[in-house]
C-alpha cells in the first residue's frame, strides 16, 4: 500500500513538472502563459518576463527579473544583456557596464553588447576592441547599417585603419561579402588605404567582392584610390 501510494505520488510530481515545463515551452509562443510558471520550471518564461519589464521601463522591477532570469540560466550572454538594460533603467551605471562587458565576451552572437561595446571603445581610442566588435557584429548581420557608419568613423583615424585591417586580413567569412557596403559606407580613402594594409598583412580577400568595388570607384572616377588596392593579388581579374 505505501509502495502504491509513493509511486502515485511520484507519478504526480513527474505531471506537475511536465505541465510547467510545457508552459515554460509554450511561454515562447504564448507570452501570457509566462507569469503562470513557477521560478524553479521557468527559462523561456522567466526571459519573457525580464522582457516584458525592460519594455514597461520599470527599472526595479526588470533587475528584479533579470536576475531572476540569471539565477535559472546564468549562461545566454542575452540574459546579460537584458541585466545590463534593466540596471540601465534603474540608474545602476556600473552593473550596466560590467554586465555589457560580460555579455559580449560570452557570446559574440548577442549583437547588443557588440555595439554598446564598440562604442564605448570607440569613445576611449580602444581601436583594436572597437574593431573586433565591430567584425564580430557584421558576422551577426545584425545591427547593420549601425555598424557600417561606426566602421567608417573607425577608419578616419590610421590607428583605426591598422586595427580594421588585422579584422579584414584574419580569416573569416564575413569579409567575403560585405567589401561593397563597407566602401559605400567609409570614405573612400580611408577605405583604400585599410585594404592596402590589409593586404600588406596578408589578406587575401575574395576578388569578386573587390571586382565590384573596384567597378563602382572606376565609374566614380576614384582611380587614385583604386591603385591602392586594384588589382593587386587579383592581377587576372578586370573590373
Amino acid at each position: 500500500m505505501i509502495g502504491r501510494i509513493a509511486w502515485v505520488l511520484s507519478m504526480i510530481c513527474v505531471a506537475v513538472v511536465a505541465v510547467f515545463a510545457q508552459l515554460d515551452r509554450a511561454s515562447n509562443y504564448q507570452p501570457a502563459y509566462a507569469p503562470l510558471v513557477p521560478v524553479a520550471f521557468s527559462g523561456a518564461a522567466a526571459e519573457r518576463m525580464a522582457q516584458f519589464s525592460v519594455a514597461a521601463q520599470d527599472g526595479p522591477e526588470a533587475v528584479h527579473r533579470a536576475r531572476t532570469l540569471i539565477a535559472v540560466r546564468p549562461l545566454p550572454a542575452e540574459h546579460l544583456t537584458l541585466l545590463s538594460l534593466a540596471s540601465a533603467l534603474n540608474g545602476d551605471e556600473a552593473t550596466t557596464i560590467a554586465a555589457l562587458e560580460v555579455a559580449s565576451m560570452r557570446g559574440w552572437r548577442e549583437p547588443f553588447s557588440q555595439l554598446a561595446v564598440a562604442r564605448s571603445a570607440m569613445a576611449q581610442g580602444q581601436y583594436d576592441s572597437a574593431a573586433q566588435r565591430l567584425a564580430a557584429l557584421l558576422a551577426t548581420g545584425e545591427f547593420r547599417e549601425a555598424a557600417l557608419t561606426m566602421i567608417a568613423d573607425l577608419l578616419t583615424t590610421s590607428a583605426g585603419r591598422a586595427a580594421f585591417a588585422q579584422r579584414i586580413a584574419a580569416t573569416g567569412h564575413w569579409q567575403d561579402n560585405l567589401q561593397v557596403q563597407i566602401s559605400r559606407a567609409a570614405d573612400p580613402d580611408d577605405y583604400a588605404r585599410t585594404i592596402e594594409l590589409a593586404a600588406e598583412l596578408g589578406g587575401t580577400m575574395p576578388c569578386e567582392g573587390l571586382r565590384k568595388v573596384a567597378q563602382n570607384y572606376r565609374k566614380d572616377g576614384l582611380d587614385e584610390q583604386l591603385a591602392r588596392f586594384w588589382p593587386g593579388a587579383c592581377d587576372k581579374e578586370t573590373a
